[in-house]
């Protein structure tokens, strides 16, 4: 079978042609701070028993996205419970990203480029929006609408999650190219933070009149360009990583206050106490709630760790990341600073010309769950328990969303 793998190993950026490898991009976001719990509006999806006996819904679910097939599981029991597979034919996929109610689930479709829109309820694909080419990430940024990032166009494409329409399409990269994300969270109003690696900086993005407002310039640098993000609500900090460094941004005033030595993807735990961040095969975790983000510790993992997800239990904040270099995860407990445990999660297809490996994840209910495209299973992952269920998908998986609450981080939350 030939499955597509460029989209989840690496992003081609634009303006020169190369294709450069940029470590845990897609459904990282993804690696930043989310906006507040959706738990308070969030009604349960599960329906009435049908007339076969079988539940609705999907609340508690996990959608597996395969090159021939979507499949929907369920991580107590362990194995797929439903499929869509209708007109899908070798799919590659980017982001996935659920709306804040739970109700729908919105993914970019390489080719055509697209958005496919999921009802979660109804478990079946509802709408096809046509976008931008080579879109990557997808942001959530308030109810009403999806940001679809072109990274051919360095543009977003605003879908409207009513209509399930395009209603904006914003300029955000400078050169109107590039990979990019987009940082947001209710403390910045109406405003937002972009990132592009063709920019040495941050675009400032004006959500209401849907047009890039300013630029916040790091360094007058065309050799370097920005690319993960985090917020940390408690501080007002804002961190953008630039080359190998990471710039925190005062977002009240968007001065610069600090530079940190260090760079990689950045996930803020569920209680915004914590901000891990991917420094090769370390995980550094930060106090995010020191205006000087202060360093709590150094976890060493090695293997290329991705993907960090948190889980609170009664006394315990654990952290698990998987692994790009072996078909394992690190189970971390973040108290203590240490790793007590490794599980077998599946391999990945490794490239051998790519430079950096990128495998993904989600959190939700106690699980971590992230798909091997080479084993071609989801691997779900009991994190107290330290036990996991490898679920049969099919050669290619490579993309998962959780039907609920992810945390921080990731797509649970609106940001």
């Amino acid at each position: 079978m030939s499955f597509a793998i460029d989209r989840r190993r690496f992003v081609r950026v634009a303006g020169g042609g190369a294709v450069v490898a940029l470590a845990g991009c897609l459904g990282d976001d993804d690696d930043d701070g989310e906006l507040e719990d959706s738990d308070d509006d969030h009604e349960d999806d599960d329906g009435d028993d049908g007339d076969d006996g079988e539940l609705e819904g999907s609340d508690g679910m996990v959608y597996a996205f395969a090159p021939n097939t979507i499949a929907i599981i369920d991580p107590e029991a362990g194995e797929v419970v439903d499929e869509i597979t209708e007109d899908l034919d070798d799919e590659g996929w980017g982001d996935p990203r659920i709306t804040a109610d739970y109700s729908e689930i919105y993914v970019i479709r390489d080719s055509p480029s697209q958005v496919l829109v999921i009802d979660t309820e109804a478990r079946e694909i509802v709408a096809e929006v046509d976008i931008g080419p080579d879109a990557t990430h997808m942001y959530h940024p308030n109810d009403e609408e999806m940001w679809a990032h072109s990274d051919d166009e360095g543009t977003f494409y605003v879908v409207d999650t009513d209509s399930h329409e395009v209603t904006e399409v914003v300029e955000s990269g400078l050169e109107n190219e590039g990979h990019g994300k987009l940082l947001y969270h209710e403390d910045f109003g109406s405003m937002g933070y972009a990132t592009n690696v063709n920019d040495p900086g941050a675009p400032v993005i004006d959500l209401e009149n849907y047009e890039r407002s300013d630029f916040i310039e790091f360094a007058d640098d065309d050799e370097q360009g920005t690319h993960y993000k985090a917020y940390c609500p408690e501080t007002g900090l804002a961190y953008v990583e630039f080359g190998d460094e990471t710039v925190v941004v005062d977002t009240e005033t968007d001065d610069i206050v600090d530079t940190l030595e260090f760079a990689g993807g950045m996930y803020l735990s569920p209680d915004e106490q914590v901000l891990g961040v991917l420094d090769g095969d370390d995980v550094r975790f930060l106090d995010a709630t020191s205006e000087d983000s202060e360093e709590l510790g150094v976890v060493s993992v090695g293997e290329g760790p991705d993907a960090l997800r948190y889980h609170e239990s009664e006394d315990t904040l654990y952290a698990v990341t998987a692994h790009t270099h072996t078909d394992e995860a690190s189970i971390i407990d973040v108290d203590e600073l240490e790793v007590v445990d490794t599980v077998d999660i599946g391999d990945i297809v490794r490239p051998e010309d790519a430079p950096h490996l990128h495998r993904t994840g989600v959190a939700g209910d106690g699980y971590f769950v992230s798909p091997a495209d080479d084993d071609g299973i989801v691997a779900v992952v009991d994190i107290e328990a330290r036990e996991v269920e490898h679920v049969e998908v099919e050669e290619g998986v490579d993309t998962v969303q959780y039907v609920g609450d992810s945390g921080v981080g990731y797509s649970g939350r609106l940001r």
